[in-house]
């Protein structure tokens, strides 16, 4: 396992660009923000390293908000939830949230990210509790063991849902039975506020879509899409996406107006879904294409402008939206992980090489470059502004 490329690669939103990076996948849940100032600063002036702490070992990544940096680690035989200034790297605060196991598919350290909403972050142990602390001091605010209260049951290879929170609610992938296989809770009590459904949990988080008068919340669960009501948790609709093992790692990308865009590994690979409102007042799901030109294993895609690029597995792509067929390809970045910042792609692979290309449909030309970064501590890149 290659610790450091899988923490620089969910670094890339925090230190690239100037804008809140609140929640896994940045603000719109997507891996994208309309801000250029890192890069241009980069293809400008070049980038020099800002500060370095040590960290633990992990997957989890990087969530921004008021200077302030929230992540997690391992160290020793705990998990903890960290609280960083975003100028300095200096630790704010550091609170233990639970055993870390020892196996080899759920160890290593924490998986998922935490999410900062206003003065309060939240995230989801490796036992299966949701807490909320304080942004500001670390203090815990309220927990919920999810495990004992609605039989939360982890992936396979470790607790990996990250709180998704919107309209004063917190929505996670529960994976418990009678109906308690997603939930959404109040944001500052931690209420349950209604529980849905059964299927087995994922890998992937929860993403909200507004359409055509209808709020919902999407859950890519161990082998299905569900779309509920986001106040009720009411089905709307599902699309079947059973995978090898019930591994959905990739979250849903919601591409305006109309369609969602789903993938996954194990020769599993993509389709692009419609949505409609029929005449009766229902929705309806269908598909546009599904195909295995686009099979991501580990981290999302990201979409611009009538592309998805994206790691085929250790194959960087770009593939058309509109039909699924493949643009173009190229390797050398393993299986490496990709954000946009406007116009450009952020790629990193997984030997740590950062790169900085346009996103073109056409080709991939690679417009700033450095070389792998092999340490074992947390590293901050900044434009020379």
């Amino acid at each position: 396992m290659k610790i450091v490329p899988v923490l620089l690669s969910l670094f890339l939103a925090l230190s690239l660009f100037a804008a809140d990076w609140p929640q896994f996948l940045g603000p719109n849940r997507d891996g994208t923000t309309s801000d250029e100032t890192f890069v241009s600063a980069w293809l400008k002036d070049g980038i020099k390293e800002q500060w370095r702490i040590s960290i633990g070992a992990g997957f989890s990544g990087l969530a921004i908000q008021n200077n302030r940096i929230f992540t997690m680690d391992r160290n020793g035989k705990d998990e903890w939830i960290v609280a960083l200034q975003a100028s300095d790297g200096k630790q704010l605060w550091r609170v233990r949230t639970g055993s870390s196991p020892d196996d080899v598919y759920g160890g290593l350290g924490p998986r998922v990210t935490p999410s900062v909403d206003g003065d309060l972050v939240f995230t989801v142990s490796a036992q299966g509790d949701l807490l909320a602390f304080r942004a500001a001091t670390g203090e815990q605010v309220w927990k919920r063991a999810m495990a004992a209260e609605l039989g939360w049951r982890p992936p396979a290879e470790g607790t990996s849902c990250s709180p998704l929170i919107q309209d004063g609610r917190i929505y996670l992938i529960v994976g418990g039975n009678k109906g308690n296989a997603f939930a959404a809770f109040d944001r500052k009590t931690g209420k349950t506020i209604w529980t849905s459904q059964e299927d087995r949990t994922s890998y992937s988080s929860a993403v909200r879509w507004d359409f055509s008068g209808f709020k919902q919340v999407l859950f890519l669960s161990g082998s299905n899409l569900f779309s509920l009501n986001a106040d009720s948790g009411k089905l709307l609709w599902k699309y079947p996406w059973p995978t090898y093992d019930w591994v959905n790692v990739a979250t849903p990308i919601v591409i305006s107006p109309d369609r969602v865009f789903i993938s996954a590994g194990y020769d599993q690979g993509a389709a692009m879904l419609r949505l409609k409102k029929k005449n009766d007042g229902t929705l309806e799901i269908s598909e546009i294409w599904r195909n295995r030109e686009m099979k991501n294993h580990f981290n999302n895609s990201v979409y611009h402008n009538s592309a998805i690029y994206g790691f085929d597995n250790a194959i960087l792509k770009s593939i058309d939206a509109q039909t699924g067929k493949t643009l173009w390809r190229e390797k050398g970045f393993g299986t490496g992980s990709i954000v946009r910042g406007g116009n450009y792609l952020i790629i990193l692979s997984d030997s740590g090489e950062l790169a900085c290309a346009k996103a073109d449909p056409k080709a991939l030309n690679l417009e700033a470059k450095l070389p792998e970064i092999r340490l074992k501590s947390f590293v901050l890149w900044s434009g020379r502004l």
